[in-house]
């Protein structure tokens, strides 16, 4: 059940977001008015990709994961977007059905935005529409570059990028950093490659010292020399 939330959280207003950046702080805030909450736990399917919406959806707390699925059948992770970043924003401007499923990763709550407030803005504002034009320009641009990353790489590679993001994405939520609470079945989903081969490299990685593992855990022991690893 969603929880109307009546006060703005100004921390977005202030936020260095791309997409709230792009907005400014006056559009913001009028967005932000009209947030509606609602908590997931790991697992919960937040949207899916066949069903289209009139709303943003942005992070409040915990990581979620954006994906489809293969032509076997596998499911391949294309991002773990963290707590502050919004989704489903550039599927509203077009208005498409959304390209990705969207699952929770951890338990977190996700704030419900109308996007009405944009497409006013855009029809209104020619500045607004420009704005909004480039940032949906770049954020082609970087999914490109990160699919173009995963079939040039080697998955010692794939595997420290995705594993040095996660990190980053633990630490925006307040967590420990290098302690990552993920199985290697999901991790596998993220590069994408076989769960074998995943585990094969993390246990080379272990007798090296570079990470301990524990049942649905990974902690980063030696984070400088996974960063020799990873390329981009």
């Amino acid at each position: 059940m969603l929880n109307a939330v009546g006060t703005t959280d100004r921390r977005y207003s202030r936020d260095k977001s791309e997409y709230f950046s792009t907005l400014g702080k006056d559009l913001t805030e009028k967005l932000l008015k009209t947030k509606v909450a609602k908590n997931y736990i790991k697992g919960d399917i937040i949207a899916q990709s066949d069903r289209p919406s009139n709303y943003i959806l942005l992070i409040h707390s915990g990581l979620v994961k954006t994906l489809t699925y293969l032509m076997d059948g596998r499911e391949f992770v294309v991002d773990t977007p963290a707590p502050g970043s919004v989704f489903g924003e550039i599927d509203v401007l077009m208005q498409t059905r959304p390209s990705f499923e969207v699952q929770a990763l951890t338990d977190c709550e996700i704030w419900t935005l109308d996007a009405k407030i944009v497409k006013d803005a855009i029809a209104s504002d020619p500045e607004v529409s420009m704005n909004l034009l480039y940032y949906v320009v770049r954020r082609v641009k970087e999914l490109e570059d990160r699919l173009l990353c995963l079939t040039s790489v080697s998955i010692p590679s794939r595997l420290a990028n995705a594993l040095l993001r996660l990190s980053n994405a633990e630490s925006q939520c307040g967590r420990v950093a290098n302690k990552i609470n993920i199985s290697q079945h999901e991790l596998a989903s993220m590069l994408p490659a076989s769960r074998e081969k995943v585990n094969r490299c993390l246990r080379e990685w272990e007798r090296s010292r570079i990470v301990d593992l524990s049942p649905g855990t990974i902690t980063i022991t030696n984070p400088r020399a996974l960063h020799e690893y990873a390329i981009c």
